[in-house]
């Protein structure tokens, strides 16, 4: 049996649907996680389960023996970057060949000191050229998932459209393809020999996709002139303190632009953002009725 793939992050929705995919292609899996009876419960038994905690070095070291190449993923948190680098630095010592990082996105990393997630990813990255193993860091622009379904939400209850980067484009990024280059990078016999910068195809403001819904839902969608401000409480966590960085990035035009790199890496276009609002409305119009609901 070849060596495991060992997938940190994997009960998260990102990891889920990397699992899946190598699992599909029939890779030895194995994932670290705190809670194994969820991860348990996701995967079944198709996956390897090793119980542990970034924080516990005797159970990270037992979670990379062994393996072969590392999915490295975790979420926003204060102490992404020692969690990260202690995983990247066990898997090397223990024989490690590859690790592909999922790390921020490219305008939170450049240049550095605007967003505390950036930095966090940036000193990750830094300690990654400073190891004796192949690795590539995935550096994703907005996602869609993230972005997009609260808008779908608006327009079908016939609000107008708000969000925080109000007349702002960005170059949406489907998660699925960010799963998709991140798996081709963990099997293929070559990895790209810079940071990954992922974007959709296309720039879209709030207008274009209410344009777009315009035309999926037959009825005219309308957007907010001014734009939600991202608001950061003396005492927020880390997560919430770093998306509203995100936000205020957004807002100021940090995303606006697109590039090759999955086109590149898969040999076929990413995902629109015309594509993702059309599956959502086609899937909410066949979706069974529930039955016997209660609130």
């Amino acid at each position: 049996m070849s060596a495991p793939v060992l997938v940190t992050g994997a009960t998260g929705r990102l990891g889920q649907l990397i699992v899946a995919r190598l699992v599909s292609k029939n890779q030895h899996v194995r994932v670290l996680t705190r809670r194994p009876g969820h991860a348990r419960a996701l995967f079944g038994t198709s996956v390897e389960v090793a119980a542990g905690d970034f924080a516990d070095p005797v159970s990270v070291r037992a979670a990379v023996r062994g393996v072969g190449r590392l999915l490295l993923l975790s979420p926003l948190s204060g102490t992404l970057s020692i969690d990260q680098i202690g995983v990247a630095e066990a898997a090397t010592a223990a024989g490690a060949t590859r690790i592909v990082k999922i790390s921020g996105s490219d305008w939170t990393i450049d240049p550095p000191g605007l967003s505390i997630s950036g930095d966090a990813h940036a000193a990750v990255e830094w300690r990654l050229r400073g190891l004796p193993i192949e690795h590539v860091s995935l550096r994703p622009n907005a996602w869609m998932q993230v972005s997009l379904p609260n808008l779908i939400r608006q327009a079908e209850a016939g609000q107008m459209l708000s969000a925080g980067y109000c007349g702002a484009g960005i170059a949406f990024i489907d998660e699925r393809d960010i799963a998709d280059v991140a798996v081709h990078q963990l099997l293929a016999r070559d990895i790209v020999s810079k940071p990954a910068i992922l974007t959709g195809p296309a720039i879209v403001d709030l207008r274009a996709i209410a344009g777009i819904l315009a035309r999926l839902l037959h009825r005219p969608v309308a957007v907010a002139d001014a734009a939600v401000p991202a608001i950061i409480a003396t005492d927020a966590s880390f997560e919430h303190r770093a998306v509203a960085q995100f936000k205020g990035l957004i807002a100021a035009g940090r995303a606006a632009y697109s590039t090759e790199a999955v086109s590149s890496i898969l040999g076929r276009a990413p995902r629109s953002v015309e594509q993702f609002l059309t599956e959502h409305l086609t899937a909410a119009c066949f979706a069974e009725p529930r039955t016997g609901a209660r609130n």
